[in-house]
C-alpha cells in the first residue's frame, strides 16, 4: 500500500536524520536510513551506534511497512524532486518513489530487521527544559571541547545539575566555557553526566531550524541520555568519566580587572591579528590607565600592528598574550555589549564574564577562561 507525503516534509525528515549516518562504517546497515510506515505516520531512523535518531511525521498510510535504503541516495533523490505530493511504496526490499510531477524511481534496500534497534533506557531521571535555555548552554560550552581523542572525557561536555541549578562546562586545557541556569528543576543530589559534542550539536541543528518547539523532554540512565518531543527522539551514549575538576583551573584571586566594550575590542583584535603568527595567533594586550593597547609583531613576515581602545582599568600596567582566535571566539559568544576581564599574572588564566550593570539582568551564570601565551621579546 502506498504512503502519501509532501516532498518538503519528507526532505525535512531526511535532513534531520542524515547527518547522524557515519561517513565510513564496517557495518553496511549503518550507511542506511530506516523508513517505517504505519500507525498514521512515517518514521525515519539513523544511527552510528553511539548516536541514534528517529524523526516522524503524520501521513496517510494504511499498511505497516519498513525498509532500509542507502542514506546518500535517498537524500540526493528527494532533494532534487519537484515540490508536491509523492508516493512511497515497498515491494519486498525495494523502495518505490513516485512524484505527482511524473518522476519515479526504485531503490534497492535491505531488510529492516538488520538495522540496529533504537536504545531503550532503564528507569532514570527525566525533566523538561526550554529549548532556548538548552541552546544557550550548548553554545556557551561546546566551542571549548577538546579534539584530543586520547582524553575521551574532554571530547564531551560536562552537564551538571545540583539543587535548582543546571549547566554545561567544556575545556580543552587552553580555554573553558561554562554556563549555568537556575530554576530548571530540583534534584536531591548532585548529578553529572558527560554528553558527546556531536549529540548536542545535533540538538542545535534540529531545534534551531524551525523554532516551533518550545520545550523538550530529557531522560537519562547510566548509559544513555534521550532528548525528545512529539516528533523527534535523539539518543546518545554517555561518555565515561570522571570529568576533571575544572574548578581548580579557575583562579580565585584576580586583583586586576578591566571592563571593555566588546565590539570595539573584537574589531580591534580582528584587525591587528591579521599580521599575527599563523600558528600561535599571538596578540599582546597591554592594559594601562583607561586604555588597552593591542599589538602584534610578526618576525616571519616582518609585519607589526598596533591599536589603542578605551577601557575601564585603573590598576598597574599589565601586559598579557592571547591566542587571538580564542579571544574572538569567546567575544562572539557573549551577547552583552560589555565584558569583564579578570587577571593576575602573565602566566595565569584570564577569566572573561559578560558585564551587567544590574545584577538582576543576569539570566545565567557564564564564565569563560583563556590561558595566556608567552609574550615574545619583540612584544
Amino acid at each position: 500500500m502506498e504512503c502519501k507525503i509532501n516532498k518538503n516534509e519528507l526532505y525535512e525528515l531526511i535532513q534531520k536524520t542524515y547527518p547522524v549516518v557515519p561517513i565510513k562504517s564496517s557495518m553496511a546497515s549503518l550507511s542506511n536510513l530506516k523508513l517505517t510506515f504505519g500507525n498514521g505516520k512515517i518514521e525515519i531512523s539513523a544511527t552510528d551506534l553511539d548516536h541514534s535518531i528517529i524523526a516522524s511525521f503524520p501521513v496517510s498510510c494504511e499498511e505497516n511497512m519498513e525498509i532500509t535504503v542507502n542514506a546518500k541516495k535517498i537524500f540526493e533523490i528527494v532533494r532534487e524532486l519537484p515540490d508536491g505530493e509523492i508516493l512511497l511504496d515497498i515491494d519486498e526490499n525495494v523502495l518505490i518513489i513516485e512524484s505527482e510531477k511524473g518522476f519515479s524511481c526504485k531503490i534497492s534496500g535491505a531488510n529492516a530487521n538488520d538495522f540496529p534497534l533504537f536504545p531503550v533506557l532503564e528507569e532514570g531521571e527525566s525533566f523538561e527544559i526550554e529549548v532556548s535555555f538548552l541552546k544557550e548552554l550548548i553554545l556557551k560550552s561546546s566551542f571549548a571541547v577538546s579534539k584530543d581523542e586520547s582524553r575521551t572525557c574532554l571530547c564531551g561536555i560536562l552537564w551538571q545539575t545540583e539543587n535548582n541549578k543546571t549547566g554545561m562546562v567544556a575545556t580543552d586545557g587552553h580555554r573553558l566555557g561554562s554556563s549555568f541556569i537556575k530554576g530548571i528543576y530540583e534534584v536531591k543530589e548532585k548529578v553529572e553526566i558527560i554528553v558527546s559534542q556531536k549529540t548536542l550539536l545535533h540538538i542545535l541543528r534540529i531545534f534551531d531550524s524551525t523554532g516551533a518547539v518550545s520545550k523538550i523532554s530529557i531522560k537519562r540512565d547510566e548509559k544513555y541520555v534521550l532528548f525528545s518531543d512529539d516528533k523527534i527522539k535523539i539518543c546518545s551514549k554517555l561518555i565515561e568519566g570522571p570529568y576533571p575538576d575544572y574548578d581548580k583551573a579557575i583562579p580565585k584571586s584576580n586583583p586586576k580587572f578591566a571592563i571593555v566594550e566588546k565590539e570595539k575590542f573584537l574589531e580591534a583584535v580582528k584587525r591587528v591579528s591579521v599580521l599575527s603568527n599563523q600558528k600561535t595567533h599571538l596578540v599582546k594586550c597591554l592594559y594601562k590607565q583607561d586604555q588597552i593597547e593591542i599589538s602584534v609583531f610578526n618576525r616571519d613576515i616582518g609585519g607589526e600592528a598596533h591599536e589603542i581602545i578605551p577601557v575601564q582599568y585603573s590598576g598597574e600596567e599589565h601586559g598579557i598574550g592571547f591566542n587571538a582566535m580564542y579571544l574572538m571566539e569567546i567575544m562572539n559568544i557573549i551577547r552583552q555589549p560589555k565584558i569583564r576581564m579578570e587577571m593576575n599574572t602573565q602566566i595565569s588564566a584570564c577569566i572573561v564574564f559578560p558585564h551587567f550593570e544590574k545584577e538582576e539582568d543576569k539570566k545565567s551564570e557564564d564564565t569563560f577562561l583563556i590561558m595566556p601565551l608567552r609574550i615574545t621579546d619583540e612584544l
